[in-house]
């Protein structure tokens, strides 16, 4: 075995070395201006109208960071042959490229490329439902808003996100929380097949991906993110969903510890009701100068006063939106707290649930926003959600993905949100992000509760999320890289960069 790999890795090192040779003296002979200039060339007159160069006024992104990002085009697949060709393409003329799902990522090269092409896989929405209903086929241009609007056709649904203008594509390969995985799980563990030979290789070859065929790729494709190549149908669990439970409450920052309390004990005392879920935020408002706290609801049933949530019931709130309706018009609540147009910054940490460590981070953030807490747009959030031990369970039982999530459970998930307006100050808001990260995992770690996990859909650019997976899952996710991959197309020496890279 250990001879087997020492021939391995010495023959995927000459391939390597011999496929850098080739890309600079390519590239040495071609900048990338250029390359990415004949690039756009080529595929306008293989695209006509489906090929915008960067003064389209219709291509619109999340994040103010990548609406900056001027591409040298950007291009509209509508199958999955036309990504082949368009992947075929860049590799020929050696430029860069970025994949965008619903845009909703937070730094440039993630889904808008930096000079080099992007990809909008908007048109790519396909959408059937089997015939005995326990799967749909969905193509990966869908955002969450128009999977669920979909699917309510049919009284289905299935495990999604809860904001309606993030993109299906980067969400389900990143791991994908859903109101509905206490009861089936993460979205990685809901996609049966990465369906009918629909994910484009790097070598532009296309290829069928299921637990029985290519099981390596399927293993690697559940929370290896973008670093195999592009995935453009998904074949995933479909369930009988009409209306459900969801909404917000807003509560002043005097009832932080009984909401920290209350939420402690969901997560622990009421693990078993697999129709809950919940995440609860404490955020700074600059209007009043103060802190507040929002609990989102959710109950997978029509039932307006779950049992579980009977004592958040008796602490006095501010507002509510909590209400009986479709995910659909949910998720677009979910959009309205994150509205286009601003700079954002996400971090994670992960660790074992206490209300006291859920106190002494939001005190965290409280401490370390002083310094800039008047700035320009500036909106600062840290977000508590479970992460159930029948969610890690239904991973395993599907033969396992790529998160390498090895606890019994329950974990708490911890997002740190920031918006804010100005270029000017990105480097004073990265500075209190990384403040926030090294402060919040030494409290974890000092505590005895720190989990290595983090989850990579939620983590800031610096965080080493494939290093939380552990160090078997890691290395069989560059195994597979290093085999489908050989001229490194999807590292961070090759042509997409962004989101995070195992080489």
């Amino acid at each position: 075995m250990l001879l087997f790999k020492l021939l391995f890795d010495t023959f995927f090192l000459i391939l390597s070395v011999d496929a850098l040779q080739h890309e600079t003296n390519l590239s040495a002979t071609n900048p990338p201006g250029a390359a990415c200039a004949k690039a756009c060339g080529e595929l306008s007159s293989e695209f006509g109208p489906n090929l915008h160069y960067s003064n389209d006024r219709n291509f619109t992104v999340w994040d103010a960071k990548q609406q900056e990002v001027e591409s040298a085009c950007h291009v509209e697949p509508s199958t999955s042959q036309d990504v082949s060709k368009i992947l075929s393409i860049l590799v020929n003329h050696w430029c860069r490229f970025a994949v965008k799902g619903g845009g909703h990522a937070r730094n440039p090269d993630d889904s808008v490329s930096v000079g080099g092409v992007t990809i909008d896989m908007h048109l790519m929405k396909s959408l059937q439902v089997a015939p005995d209903r326990k799967t749909v086929i969905l193509g990966s241009g869908h955002v969450l808003y128009t999977m669920y609007h979909g699917l309510e056709a049919f009284n289905l649904t299935t495990i999604g996100g809860r904001v309606a203008d993030v993109g299906l594509g980067g969400y389900a390969l990143g791991g994908g929380i859903s109101n509905l995985s206490p009861k089936y799980g993460l979205a990685v563990d809901n996609i049966f097949e990465y369906e009918d030979g629909k994910i484009v290789l790097p070598n532009a070859t296309i290829v069928h991906v299921s637990e029985q065929q290519n099981s390596d790729l399927y293993f690697a494709l559940r929370g290896g993110m973008n670093n195999f190549g592009i995935v453009t149908r998904y074949t995933m669990r479909a369930v009988p969903q009409e209306m459900i439970l969801g909404g917000d409450k807003t509560y002043s920052s005097n009832q932080r510890d009984i909401i920290a309390h209350s939420a402690f004990e969901l997560t622990t005392i009421w693990k078993n009701d697999t129709d809950m879920a919940f995440s609860y935020g404490y955020s700074f408002d600059q209007a009043s100068d103060n802190f507040s706290l929002s609990f989102t609801h959710a109950y997978a049933r029509p039932v307006l006063h779950p049992a579980p949530f009977t004592q958040l019931e008796t602490i006095p709130y501010e507002s509510s939106t909590v209400r009986i309706d479709r995910m659909s018009n949910l998720s677009m609540e979910g959009a309205s707290h994150t509205p286009s147009g601003s700079r954002n910054l996400f971090a994670t940490m992960t660790y074992h649930p206490s209300a006291k460590m859920d106190r002494r981070i939001m005190e965290i953030m409280a401490e370390e926003i002083k310094p800039i807490r008047q700035l320009a747009g500036f909106f600062p959030n840290v977000i508590f959600q479970p992460l159930y031990g029948g969610v890690i369970r239904a991973g395993h039982e599907r033969g396992g993905n790529a998160l390498g999530i090895n606890a019994d459970g329950p974990l708490t998930i911890c997002l740190l949100t920031v918006m804010w307006n100005d270029r000017q100050d990105d480097d004073a808001v990265n500075a209190f992000v990384q403040r926030w990260i090294e402060r919040a995992q030494t409290a974890t770690v000092q505590s005895g509760s720190h989990h290595r996990w983090l989850y990579i859909n939620y983590a800031y650019h610096q965080q080493d999320p494939f290093s939380g997976y552990g160090e078997h899952n890691k290395q069989k996710l560059i195994d597979v890289q290093r085999v489908i991959d050989r001229r490194g197309v999807f590292t961070s020496r090759g042509l997409c960069r962004g989101y995070f890279k195992l080489l």
